[in-house]
């Protein structure tokens, strides 16, 4: 069996989309299944990530036929997915938000509501897996779940840090009195923050260190992406923002299913003074996130795509 998957990463893109297919990819991969990755970066990510082909969405030319195919993208027009989906046995498509009418194959949407928010009118030659139920969570994150919470703020504004947030956050910050630690992948930017005192930069860091970082965290600062249903998963108590329009969509999400505690729209004045101000109340008093997310959803998107392929 040959799988393939497509997406997307980059300095304005972030890294979402190419964590979860990687997170999705690994358990193929764990059942000796090949995988062939394509990616479409202007950042190279051969420090974090093994066997990448990089590509062009507009350079597309796939001579292969995969038996299933991924893709995860904001960018990739339908005919691009029409001709992808030529070359394979099984399509699948990751979503955020109904971003466009899939051709035939499985849709993927795990955001909270997703069952009541999209997809109302479902191609009876789709198949839907759709909710939290499908989140897929690095394997790392199920061994570090249990461990000690120290006190100590994590933050991660998405992989590349798309609006230039962290400086900002962290002087806002400066003056309460907790550990934080920062994830950057921008070394301009995390030689600025190494500056500050009681700051801790994770510059490139591999897996094993952030999710270990990220779980001995008692409070985090996030925005609404991949990272927030992980903090979710520890159960760490979060303060959301958001750098996009599909993240501003999903805000209300994770506010009303409890997976965040707080959010800070980073278009008001004085947001900076708010962030402070809602750590500061975080801190007093203690909140509980739901714990909703089981860690499952890679197997049960694995368990189902080689059931439906034994049809």
């Amino acid at each position: 069996m040959k799988i393939a998957f497509f997406t997307e990463a980059g300095s304005e893109r972030g890294m979402g989309h190419l964590i979860r297919c990687q997170t999705i990819a690994n358990e193929f991969e764990q059942n000796n299944i090949e995988i062939n990755f394509f990616l479409d970066s202007d950042i190279n990510y051969d420090y974090k990530f093994k066997n990448l082909t990089y590509f062009k969405w507009e350079e597309l030319n796939i001579n292969i036929h995969y038996d299933v195919i991924f893709i995860d993208s904001y960018e990739a027009t339908e005919d691009i997915y029409n001709t992808l989906q030529k070359k394979t046995n099984l399509g699948i498509y990751i979503d955020d938000f109904e971003r466009i009418d899939y051709p035939k194959g499985i849709i993927i949407n795990f955001a909270p509501d997703s069952k009541e928010l999209f997809f109302k009118n479902r191609n009876k030659d789709n198949e839907y897996l759709l909710g939290i139920d499908y989140i897929p969570i690095r394997k790392e994150f199920l061994k570090y779940k249990n461990l000690k919470k120290e006190k100590k703020l994590f933050i991660m504004l998405g992989g590349n840090d798309t609006a230039n947030l962290s400086l900002n956050i962290i002087e806002a910050l400066q003056d309460i009195d907790i550990k934080k630690v920062i994830v950057s992948n921008n070394e301009i930017t995390s030689n600025k923050l190494s500056k500050y005192d009681n700051v801790k930069v994770l510059f490139q860091s591999n897996d094993d260190e952030l999710i270990k970082e990220m779980a001995t965290s008692s409070y985090a600062i996030s925005t609404a992406s991949m990272s927030l249903y992980e903090l979710s998963f520890l159960q760490i108590p979060t303060i959301i923002i958001a750098v996009s329009q599909n993240q501003i969509t999903g805000v209300s999400q994770m506010l009303k299913n409890k997976l965040a505690i707080s959010y800070i729209d980073i278009m008001l004045l004085n947001w900076e003074k708010n962030i402070s101000f809602q750590l500061k109340n975080l801190m007093e008093h203690k909140q509980i996130v739901d714990n909703q997310i089981d860690g499952l959803g890679v197997k049960r998107i694995y368990e189902y795509i080689i059931k439906r392929l034994e049809r």
